[in-house]
């Protein structure tokens, strides 16, 4: 008798600790304040990380790249433009000199501020990787952009609308698209500024792309 009271409170014990463990895993997996957050991944490329979502594996009938794939490589805007710069120190050709300089808006309005990058040559984008304010002091000083719209070539229509996070972490953003001539970035929102200051401006340190040439 005794010993069957053993093996029920055992048996008991075992489920309520496996059931109790999958609660504090769940708990775990989504914590506030994790890195990478919940959902993200941080990816590898040519010693670069980024982060971006996880993908969804499940689709087995999803197409496998070919041996003879096309490595991806930065491509290099031959141009850009924008609404607006603080001035010529911050002007949008900061945003591809791999340099911590930044892009600056030349009022706190950051609401459709657009930035237009040009191609030289056709080109498949792959993805793009957007880049905060690395500085945490020019992060706090600067207004960030939380939603951005992408548009190409002239269309109206975003083809591409992201959210962004609150971070000054390297953030991928999937374009899979041809850009014949342009890209267009338009801030669409932005987080509320970390400070009262009427100085505060928005700011784009970075934004790098990776593809390849449509001709070859």
């Amino acid at each position: 008798m005794i010993k069957n009271l053993l093996y029920i409170v055992l048996a008991s014990f075992i489920f309520f600790m496996g059931y109790i463990s999958e609660d504090f895993i769940a708990l775990y997996e989504t914590r506030p304040n994790q890195y990478p957050p919940y959902g993200k991944e941080v990816v590898d490329v040519n010693g670069t990380k980024f982060m971006r979502d996880i993908k969804d594996e499940t689709n087995e009938n999803e197409e496998k790249p070919s041996e003879d794939f096309i490595a991806l490589e930065k491509k290099y805007p031959s141009g850009c433009d924008s609404t607006s710069s603080l001035s010529g120190e911050y002007s949008c050709s900061n945003l591809f000199d791999n340099l911590d300089t930044v892009w600056r808006s030349s009022s706190n309005i950051c609401q459709d501020e657009t930035i237009t990058f040009t191609f030289k040559e056709p080109i498949f984008l792959e993805f793009m990787v957007f880049q905060n304010p690395e500085s945490t002091t020019v992060f706090e000083e600067s207004i960030i952009v939380a939603t951005l719209g992408i548009t190409s070539d002239n269309e109206s229509k975003y083809f591409v609308s992201k959210e962004l996070e609150h971070d000054n972490t390297s953030q991928w953003i999937d374009i899979n698209s041809e850009i014949l001539y342009d890209l267009t970035l338009k801030i669409v929102k932005n987080y509320p500024q970390n400070i009262d200051n009427q100085e505060s401006r928005c700011a784009i340190q970075e934004v790098i792309f990776y593809g390849r040439d449509l001709n070859k």
